[in-house]
């Protein structure tokens, strides 16, 4: 029997400047993030955090990637996903969702975003 851990980050509001237009660079927006990392349990070792990754350790790479001005989405949902998985190879899947709060679109109400799935 295998048996997972999911790790997740949900409804993390970050202040980037991601955006294709230079305003949007320049000012900035507020997105939500959705992270899910999945390892394996069979290494886990209770109460023994580095047999596990820790959510704090995962929203610094979230909020240090996303610190960087860049055009799109979909570029910051692999830089996240890539780090991620550089840094822990127990990493067997990744889940990225990056919301745009206020997309800058005539009369739209809602979000946009990406999504992005990495699987080893």
């Amino acid at each position: 029997m295998i048996s997972y851990f999911n790790i997740y980050l949900r409804d993390i509001l970050i202040y980037a400047r991601i955006g294709v237009s230079q305003q949007e660079r320049k000012v900035g927006n507020a997105f939500l993030v959705n992270l899910k990392v999945k390892i394996n349990s069979d290494k886990f070792k209770e109460e023994d955090l580095s047999s596990s990754i820790s959510y704090t350790d995962l929203y610094e790479v979230v909020k240090s990637e996303m610190s960087k001005e860049i055009q799109l989405l979909e570029t910051m949902a692999k830089q996240i996903s890539d780090t991620i998985s550089i840094r822990w190879k127990e990493v067997e899947e990744i889940e990225i969702r990056i919301d745009k709060t206020q997309p800058p679109i005539s009369g739209i109400q809602g979000s946009c975003g990406v999504e992005y799935i990495f699987k080893r």
